[in-house]
């Protein structure tokens, strides 16, 4: 209901989603002019690969501090805490922290119970979990973790274990068939589907 949603929100702990929210407008700053770069969407005097680089990784290395004192004080930050929209900030930033895999799995590990309580995304925890997986040299679950296949033309999932319950196991945590994400995946980064 309407009410019990904004005396949730009153609750909220409003300096942490305000931080959570302020790191994720850097990281995503950078993750889009790479996108940008990288679909030559820039003017060639705009900014330079290696400026784009650069901060992208230093806003990385800089939210890991951040990030891990949050979980370190609060655990995951889940609904209760922060909203939807702030744990999903929490969640996207723990993402980013691929230098740190180890860090990810045990945010993982704390994720699955807020998961299971029904106060953090199972999609989200889905995506955690592939990269962790991709990250530690394992087969991912979900396929959420995608390359370039072999001629550049399409994305596709990088390894998962037995690939043929693999839209089953999409489904039970929300997400859209694997095709579905590959035509996603191809339109966001491609500009146009390629076919």
């Amino acid at each position: 209901t309407k009410k019990a949603d904004s005396l949730a929100e009153i609750n909220f702990n409003k300096p942490l989603l305000n931080l959570l929210d302020s790191l994720v407008i850097e990281d995503q700053k950078w993750r889009e002019y790479f996108r940008k770069y990288k679909n030559k969407e820039l003017g060639n005097d705009t900014i330079s690969k290696e400026t784009i680089s650069y901060n992208f990784n230093l806003t990385d290395s800089l939210n890991y501090f951040q990030i891990k004192s949050v979980f370190s004080q609060y655990g995951f930050p889940n609904y209760d805490l922060v909203g939807q929209e702030g744990s999903n900030n929490f969640w996207l930033l723990i993402q980013h922290q691929d230098k740190h895999p180890m860090f990810q799995d045990s945010v993982l590990t704390v994720m699955k119970i807020e998961v299971d309580k029904g106060k953090a995304a199972a999609s989200n925890y889905a995506y955690l979990l592939d990269r962790v997986k991709v990250n530690t040299g394992q087969l991912q679950v979900y396929g959420t973790q995608m390359k370039l296949n072999a001629d550049q033309s399409s994305y596709e999932p990088k390894p998962v274990i037995e690939p043929e319950k693999l839209n089953e196991r999409r489904k039970s945590v929300g997400l859209n068939s694997i095709e579905g994400y590959i035509e996603t995946m191809n339109t966001r980064y491609f500009g146009t589907l390629k076919k």
